[in-house]
């Protein structure tokens, strides 16, 4: 398995199942991580649905932010490429695959990210859900991020940015990934738009990003403000 999807399964329980069948039935199976509380239902769900030989189930002995979550799954995950599973999100059935092959054919970009539709109900999954729009993500690099969050919810990146970049900031509660595109973004990392949709994210109120707008804005800009470019002033000497 050349790919890993993160899962932080933490007030998850009404999605979970869904989740990991949705990675359980991909074309390019990846290895599933999961993080979880221990004791919790959402523990319960991953140990009946994992498979021990292929995936991994961790637990926290106390509720942690997602980045901590997603910092925990991919140390353990030991794979090439790895991909962030939010409970909340589905995707296409060679969602996965396509991806990898994305990658494989762009050796120089660290990331690929596709286009999704919004939907207001799983029932279904990726092929009937009923769509009531969709991101055609925006292409470019730090400047155009900088602006503009476009990654989008569901990219796949290699997993040697975490050795040349550092790790997902575990303090932060809803830009975390934000922050670390842009980081990698200034360092000169290539991030790959996939024009395809891949993939469909549930439009609900009290997801992280919506349930604290001002915690998500406050982030975003402390994102944005870590890499932002230091304007020089010159001066003229007086009578030159």
């Amino acid at each position: 398995m050349r790919a890993a999807a993160i899962v932080s399964a933490y007030f998850a329980e009404k999605y979970l199942e869904g989740r990991l069948e949705n990675l359980l039935t991909q074309t390019e199976r990846p290895r599933i991580v999961v993080v979880a509380l221990q004791n919790s239902p959402e523990q319960a769900i991953a140990a009946r649905l994992l498979e021990a030989k292929h995936d991994s189930l961790l637990m926290t002995d106390k509720m942690v932010s997602i980045y901590h979550a997603w910092n925990i799954g991919i140390r353990a995950a030991g794979t090439e490429l790895v991909t962030n599973a939010n409970a909340d999100d589905r995707l296409k059935q060679d969602g996965i695959e396509t991806l990898v092959k994305a990658l494989d054919g762009d050796r120089d970009a660290a990331l690929a990210y596709p286009d999704v539709d919004v939907v207001k109900s799983l029932d279904g999954g990726f092929d009937d859900a009923k769509r009531i729009g969709g991101f055609r993500f925006a292409e470019g690099g730090f400047h155009e991020l900088m602006g503009l969050c476009f990654v989008g919810p569901m990219p796949m990146w290699r997993t040697s940015l975490h050795q040349k970049h550092g790790w997902f900031d575990s303090n932060m509660q809803v830009a975390g990934d934000y922050e670390f595109w842009i980081r990698i973004a200034k360092a000169g990392e290539r991030l790959l738009h996939v024009r395809e949709v891949l993939g469909i994210y549930l439009d609900r109120a009290d997801s992280a990003e919506h349930r604290n707008p001002r915690m998500t804005a406050e982030e975003t800009l402390e994102a944005r403000r870590r890499y932002a470019e230091k304007r020089q002033t010159t001066y003229a000497k007086i009578g030159a």
